[in-house]
């Protein structure tokens, strides 16, 4: 939030504050003319998307994303506003339009783009208004982040299309060159996408969606497993993998729910490191 300080004017002490509602939110302001002025813009930039529901028959949403303004007391803002009376505008919020590439990417050796809709051939235009996360006046920010199912966020936003533009091609080569940043090695976590896949599905023993990707990269390093390039898509056991299943009977130990790296897999463990520090050096002579 970037409203300005609220001034110590004790004419406004006690007035009504003016608020703006819009799709949801409440932006407040102390004068009329700046919650007016920013319901307005509000209403024309959004007018397409208004007209559009109501012509296809959701007059709520059109309601919902329609702004207006309200009056409310301070004492109940101050309660109950987000922000309180910090979050109070003294002036009309600066809206700027910014441009925006972005994409989705998943799987473990081999990135793939996940077609969601999201631009990755080109940027887009999209409007900001000073009280959301993503406005700047930067010519570039860039974003990546890593989301539930191993989902990699790639994306850049400013005011500079060439420099988003850029940032965006650069980001998402980084992405796509380094499939296991952040990897490690969590030997149980290895062990049980290994009995997964023995008994038909790797994902079996492995609930946490973070863990299982890394676990499953660091089984990739170690020669164990490998992702096919073409859908499905299906993770299967190398024969290295295989044979590692068959030396340690991970198929003939109990529930893997239940590991904790137990005397009878020492040696399984033992190998996995080796496999695991050989594989990162690249080394194709894996014990």
């Amino acid at each position: 939030m970037t409203a300005l300080p609220v001034p110590a004017d004790p004419n406004r002490l006690e007035q009504d504050l003016h608020i703006a509602v819009f799709d949801g939110n409440q932006e407040a302001f102390f004068d009329a003319a700046h919650a007016q002025a920013f319901v307005e813009q509000w209403n024309r930039i959004w007018a397409g998307a208004i007209s559009r529901d109501r012509a296809e028959g959701f007059p709520d949403a059109a309601d919902r994303l329609t702004a207006r303004v309200e009056s409310r007391e301070q004492a109940q803002w101050r309660r109950h506003g987000p922000g309180g009376m910090d979050a109070v505008w003294t002036r009309v919020p600066e809206y700027r339009e910014q441009h925006v590439c972005s994409a989705r990417f998943t799987g473990f050796r081999h990135r793939r783009e996940l077609q969601t809709g999201l631009v990755s051939n080109g940027s887009r235009v999209r409007g900001a208004w000073e009280f959301q996360s993503w406005f700047t006046t930067l010519p570039v920010r860039r974003r990546v982040e890593f989301r539930p199912r191993g989902v990699i966020e790639v994306e850049s936003y400013g005011v500079d299309q060439d420099a988003v533009d850029a940032a965006f091609t650069n980001a998402a080569a980084d992405v796509l060159a380094t499939p296991s940043r952040e990897d490690h090695l969590d030997p149980v976590g290895v062990l049980r996408v290994l009995r997964g896949l023995h008994d038909g599905d790797g994902r079996r023993y492995s609930p946490f969606e973070r863990g299982f990707h890394t676990d499953v990269r660091a089984a990739i390093t170690c020669g164990l497993i490998d992702e096919e390039t073409q859908p499905p898509y299906r993770l299967l056991l190398t024969a290295a993998g295989a044979r590692f299943t068959e030396r340690h009977a991970l198929g003939r130990l109990p529930d893997p729910a239940s590991w904790e790296q137990p005397p009878v897999l020492a040696v399984a463990v033992a190998e996995l490191g080796e496999r695991y520090a050989a594989g990162t050096r690249g080394d194709p002579h894996r014990p």
